[in-house]
């Protein structure tokens, strides 16, 4: 790997396309090639070929991103990164303290998302500034690097994701996920009721803090902006995406029942092969699979309509009958 960035090598941005960088290359060999007579000329010819086998090799690019991104992403205005939180296809999320507060942060680099989605990200931002409800996390600034990457800084909030707490300890029991699900359904209410679609719910954008039974939805507001072409969407399954979505249709808060019940399904059966099959596990109480029926409907107009039904009100009377209470009783999570 050549120290140099490859980018100012061959005078183009970060999210030029492969057709961009090959137009450059062409362009500066001519200027530098090893035949004319100047030796620097020569020298730079040598930079230019290294640079355009990085670049125009998908693998080789994406190491030399993460290579750069990680040599340039020590500290980020007041706050210094600690490590790694998890990689998808929109770029690397991380944790980091406030250099003065010494307070957590969560910082999401978007350098996954394409130059045209940008704006989009900025304005999907302004739409979630003012957003604050306990099952969320709070945005707390958002940077617009020289490079064109966008950093989203969000609060930061402790706990183990559903998808690892399943791993922890297997299915989980109907009444755990059910308060799960009731805490997930306040945040949904809420997020719907100022416009906002979270477009992504999953077991991996939940995190669960059992000490204080609490569920926390995280990855909310940015499902207007898709990963570029050449991202690779890490940990991503199509399962828990509603059949609008695949479809390339928009989406609604319908959009999310569909996505929480199938990642009730997830949880409530341990893995991905009762998801993959939407098959609710026999063991669960007839009323919560019924209830997880309606949610995954497959037209979207059979699904509980946003603002015609309250779900958190239909999911406390599910425990009610169920399990004679709507209270979780602080009770430890623990498998089947």
């Amino acid at each position: 790997m050549i120290k140099k960035d490859c980018y100012q090598v061959l005078q183009v941005h970060p999210k030029a396309s492969p057709a961009v960088i090959e137009a450059a290359y062409r362009a500066l060999m001519k200027e530098h090639h090893p035949d004319l007579d100047h030796a620097t000329v020569g020298a730079h010819a040598k930079d230019l070929n290294e640079a355009h086998e990085i670049l125009t090799d998908p693998r080789r690019r994406r190491d030399f991103d993460r290579e750069r991104i990680e040599g340039t992403t020590k500290m980020i205005g007041p706050y210094k990164v600690q490590s790694v939180i998890a990689e998808g296809g929109f770029g690397r999320t991380y944790k980091a303290e406030h250099s003065v507060l010494k307070e957590m942060v969560c910082i999401k680099d978007c350098s996954n998302v394409s130059l045209d989605d940008t704006d989009m990200l900025v304005q999907e931002c302004k739409v979630l500034w003012d957003l604050r409800h306990y099952a969320l996390p709070a945005m707390r600034d958002l940077y617009k690097l020289e490079d064109g990457r966008v950093l989203l800084v969000m609060s930061y909030i402790p706990g183990l994701t559903l998808e690892k707490e399943v791993k922890r300890v297997g299915a989980m029991e109907p009444e755990t996920v059910a308060w799960i699900t009731e805490r997930i359904l306040n945040a949904l209410n809420y997020i719907h009721r100022h416009g906002v679609v979270h477009g992504d719910l999953k077991p991996q954008n939940i995190i669960v803090q059992e000490d204080r039974h609490m569920a926390v939805l995280v990855d909310f507001g940015l499902s207007m902006v898709k990963p570029s072409g050449a991202a690779e969407a890490k940990g991503f399954t199509p399962f828990f995406a509603p059949p609008e979505e695949m479809a390339g249709k928009p989406l609604i808060p319908e959009s999310d029942y569909y996505s929480l019940g199938m990642t009730m399904i997830y949880a409530l059966s341990g893995g991905a092969e009762h998801v993959e099959r939407k098959m609710v596990p026999r063991d669960v109480p007839d009323e919560l699979c019924a209830f997880i029926k309606r949610l995954i409907a497959r037209d979207v107009n059979s699904r509980p309509q946003y603002g015609k039904e309250d779900l958190c009100d239909t999911i406390v009377e599910i425990r009610k009958k169920v399990f004679g209470r709507h209270r979780s009783g602080m009770k430890p999570i623990a498998g089947k």
